[in-house]
């Protein structure tokens, strides 16, 4: 007899015939045993499955329905299978549920109260049957059918629900759907949540302008998906993977810049792909997320970051500016309105910074100057909404407007703005089913 190595537990139906019962023990060789039995054939533990057992296990407790004919009492009487597993100290992670013996209403509960579990499933079937191969297996002719976590192929609702998830920007709910698929499959598709739940977090940290933490989960991503990789059909993932890999030189660059600015650093570096990148996130939280105020604020931030790039390729910090350094035309009006007391230097905002622009005929300062009605026009809203000076809702329509400022002061379309990725179902997120 080729026996299967020892698992920690066993939960199995007990019937009227003991044979098959004592095959599996035989063939798990299970340290600890759960019985699951009526009131009738409780008895056939000790005096038939016991004696036929060649392996001995080291404790066992016993759950018993009053109506094994009786579906919902099998089930209600199977809610007994945490306290035994805690009694037994039991993981459900190392339990095989053996849903041979008993009636069809006895392994039917079996079988739904423990589908929510990672455990694996046995079933003695035979080669050999009464009536012409319809009846029960004959004695000595048993064969064991096991298999493996079944949520490696129930996880499809997951799985659906995570897409949808990522796919709106909701990381949070997506991380959480990710980490529940986790618990519940088996060890080799572990791996692969993992990974998952490390995109839902990159993503997130991502959204929240945290680059370097985004990278760091986006390496330890990689690490889990190469674990998973080593024993799995690659080709479903390789979309994906490509996706991601895009996405890893962007973030490498966002994630340098923005710590080099951290550190003080501003010099030779592309500062307009923080830029673009705020822009694209004032687009998620708007079109996703239905925060126009957000995702106005968002633009905002970035009309008066390009400004201040664009003043500095001219030699000129919006935040001390010398007189000397403004224009003619604007000096007296700037000097007299921005002056700040130290150094008499001079501080000002966005609008002040673009018409200084349009005075140094900088190609930015000239789109402003075409569009400086709807841009003040536009603010105006803004900064008399409920999440700035005033109690007026922001609509769409105002931040479309915006959106579409700031991308002609970019010379770009809103196509041409970064997006994360989108998961298809397509690909079955990379599930090697059995």
């Amino acid at each position: 007899m080729t026996e299967v190595k020892s698992t920690t537990c066993l939960l199995i139906s007990v019937g009227g015939t003991a044979t098959p019962v004592a095959y599996s023990i035989n063939q798990h060789c299970p340290s600890k045993i759960i019985f699951f039995a009526s009131r009738d054939s409780q008895s056939e533990i000790e005096s038939k499955v016991r004696q036929l057992a060649t392996h001995s296990w080291q404790a066992q407790e016993i759950i018993t329905t009053d109506d094994p004919q009786d579906l919902t009492k099998c089930v209600v009487a199977l809610q007994e299978l945490a306290q035994k597993l805690e009694i037994l100290q039991v993981s459900a992670e190392n339990l095989i549920v053996d849903y041979t013996g008993g009636t069809k209403t006895m392994s039917a509960a079996l079988v739904l109260s423990t589908i929510n579990l990672p455990v694996r499933y046995s079933y003695i079937g035979g080669r050999v049957h009464t009536k012409k191969g319809l009846g029960a297996v004959l004695d000595g002719t048993e064969a064991l059918v096991t298999k493996h976590n079944l949520w490696d192929v129930l996880a499809v609702d997951l799985e659906r629900r995570l897409v949808n998830q990522f796919n709106n920007a909701h990381f949070s709910e997506a991380y959480a759907t990710a980490e529940e698929a986790e618990q519940k499959v088996g060890e080799r598709e572990k791996s692969l949540y993992r990974f998952y739940k490390e995109l839902c977090q990159v993503y997130e940290c991502w959204d929240n302008l945290d680059y370097p933490t985004a990278l760091r989960h986006l390496e330890k991503g990689e690490q889990e998906l190469k674990v998973y990789a080593n024993g799995a059909n690659k080709a479903p993932l390789i979309a994906l993977a490509k996706q991601v890999e895009n996405d890893r030189g962007r973030l490498v660059n966002l994630s340098q810049i923005w710590q080099q600015l951290q550190e003080g650093e501003s010099e030779n570096l592309d500062i307009r792909l923080l830029i673009i990148d705020l822009v694209a996130n004032a687009v998620r939280t708007t079109r996703m997320a239905a925060r126009a105020d957000e995702g106005i604020a968002r633009l905002s931030s970035a009309l008066e970051k390009l400004a201040q790039v664009c003043l500095l390729e001219q030699g000129i910090d919006n935040r001390k500016t010398q007189a000397e350094q403004i224009p003619e035309v604007l000096r007296e009006e700037y000097i007299a309105r921005y002056r700040t007391g130290e150094n008499n230097l001079l501080q000002y905002g966005l609008i002040a910074s673009y018409r200084l622009l349009d005075a140094l005929e900088h190609p930015v300062g000239k789109r402003y100057r075409a569009r400086e009605t709807d841009l003040k026009k536009v603010l105006e809203i803004h900064n008399s909404s409920f999440m700035v000076h005033g109690w007026k809702a922001i609509e769409t329509e105002t931040f479309d407007n915006l959106l579409e400022i700031t991308l002609d002061f970019l010379e770009m379309a809103e196509t041409d703005l970064p997006k994360f990725p989108h998961w298809s179902l397509n690909f079955s997120l990379g599930l090697s089913k059995l």
